[in-house]
């Protein structure tokens, strides 16, 4: 997939694959801080098949997610995870932007991928919601980081 653009408060803010270099900073600013972990990285942010997504307005990152081959309840899956939008972005569109984006560019590259799927905060699951994903099961808690719940989103 080529990259995408989002206009954005008048801006043109550029969408693409990354490499987990150019957004960790975003990740550590927005989800990191101020939770029990001590670093930015994931298991797997550096596997072949993790694919990394950023929004940039010029050569900052102000939007990152990644997307980590996962199965979803013995299903062939991509687990979202460390979703940020830099803070002076958020509610603009950004985060939603972005999201399509990348579930589109999965959409287009694995054609029998069906599931993505992701552990969303209690407080952002709205935001799943209005996207289309749909919550699965009970809430839970992640000791350090908080309440989450399951969603799922169905490409096809």
């Amino acid at each position: 997939m080529t990259d995408g653009t989002a206009q954005l408060d008048g801006r043109d803010i550029v969408l693409r694959r990354v490499a987990i270099d150019e957004m960790i900073g975003l990740r550590q600013a927005v989800i990191i801080a101020g939770t029990d972990r001590d670093t930015p990285y994931f298991d797997g942010d550096r596997d072949e098949a993790t694919r990394h997504f950023g929004a940039f307005d010029g050569e900052a990152c102000v939007g990152c997610l990644s997307l980590m081959s996962r199965a979803f309840e013995g299903e062939p899956s991509y687990q979202l995870r460390g979703m940020a939008v830099d803070p002076r972005w958020q509610g603009r569109g950004l985060g939603a932007a972005l999201l399509r984006y990348c579930e589109q560019a999965m959409a287009d590259e694995f054609d029998a991928l069906n599931c993505l799927w992701c552990n969303a905060r209690t407080h952002a699951a709205g935001f799943y919601t209005r996207h289309g994903w749909q919550q699965v099961g009970d809430g839970f808690d992640i000791p350090g980081v908080g309440p989450h719940v399951r969603m799922v989103r169905r490409l096809r």
